[in-house]
């Protein structure tokens, strides 16, 4: 008897997995149609052989080989499947749900099964019909169009996954914040260095140990005075740590090259998860000139006041001649001193 209101059509594991990544590698597929719109699923082992088209017969209420199989098996009837039916087949299975957790948990208890003395016996299939239509017989013209009608239906009673809340309105190049964005800040020195731009971040703490490393990837803001490179140049960067970067020259335009040529920058960068931004800020001004310019100032002069100390002795001899006697003079001052006074005084004048 060929029943050819009914097929049965068998996916392996690797045709299964093309739509369904997370499917088990043992478990094959069988897709039970019939002409009704009726569909039901068998999942079985590898090793079970034979046993899962009894329990297809048993899933469509039919006969043992009494409907065709496809691929082809010994002793049952089958019939030839185009491509386009099979994607469409592979479609409808795509759009059963919870399909892969049933197969991984048949896959579980035949397993735990399989070590008893026992065979299992459960049959893991779709309990709930998929209804795609009127009543109709299933042939080779009519297949396809059954299948896409199931297809059609099950996306129009699937219900669709919430629309995510629509992000913050921001200008072109600005994004949300938060405190889980990374986000790190250093500061340094750029400049030419032989062939390469090279930037230094933390300079005072370079060290032999700090291996300048070579980056290729460059972008450049509209103005060319913003520089991006890529995050992994920084990759294991913290804030106050040594790090030397070193661009190929011919990376730059002619005219940034001519600017750094012969001084260095003051440089800026920033960290995120989108890359390393760094912006060149003014020329680095030597400490010597400074110095220059303090030792230019002119030193103001200072005048030394006229040594006063013989002014009391004018004082005490104008006392002396006040008295109008020499007499008065010799009791107040003896004569060898007055002597010596007035040479002192004669040879200040």
């Amino acid at each position: 008897m060929n029943n050819s209101d009914a097929f049965a059509y068998c996916l392996d594991a690797e045709l299964v997995r093309s739509v369904l990544p997370d499917w088990p590698e043992v478990l094959s597929l069988l897709l039970c149609l019939k002409a009704d719109g009726t569909c039901r699923t068998v999942i079985f082992h590898a090793e079970e052989g034979s046993r899962a088209l009894r329990r297809a017969a048993a899933a469509l209420e039919l006969p043992t080989r009494s409907f065709p199989v496809a691929p082809e098996v010994k002793g049952w009837p089958t019939r030839a499947v185009r491509f386009s039916e099979e994607q469409d087949m592979l479609t409808l299975v795509a759009g059963i749900p919870k399909l892969v957790a049933k197969a991984k948990d048949y896959l579980e208890r035949y397993e735990h099964e399989k070590e008893a003395p026992k065979a299992p016996e459960a049959v893991a299939e779709e309990k709930e019909p998929i209804h795609a239509g009127p009543v109709r017989r299933l042939n080779l013209g009519l297949a396809k169009a059954d299948i896409a009608e199931k297809v059609r239906r099950m996306a129009a009673e699937t219900p669709a996954a919430p629309a995510p809340p629509p992000a913050p309105k921001m200008p072109a190049g600005f994004l949300p914040g938060g405190p889980q964005r990374e986000c790190q800040f250093g500061a340094g020195l750029i400049g030419i260095v032989g062939g390469h731009v090279r930037v230094i971040l933390s300079p005072e703490r370079l060290s032999v140990r700090t291996t300048p490393r070579v980056v290729n990837e460059i972008g450049f803001s509209a103005d060319f005075w913003r520089f991006y490179l890529p995050r992994w140049a920084l990759l294991d960067w913290m804030p106050g740590m040594a790090a030397v970067l070193d661009i190929p020259l011919e990376a730059f335009p002619g005219a940034l090259q001519r600017a750094f040529e012969g001084r260095q920058f003051k440089v800026e960068a920033t960290i995120t998860a989108e890359g390393v931004f760094l912006a060149p800020g003014g020329p680095v001004v030597e400490d010597v000139e400074e110095e220059d310019a303090v030792d230019e100032a002119p030193v103001p002069q200072v005048i030394k006041p006229r040594r006063s100390w013989l002014r009391p002795l004018r004082v005490a001899a104008a006392a002396c001649v006040v008295a109008g006697t020499a007499a008065a003079a010799v009791n107040m001052v003896p004569e060898g001193p007055v002597n010596t006074i007035e040479r002192l005084l004669a040879s200040s004048e």
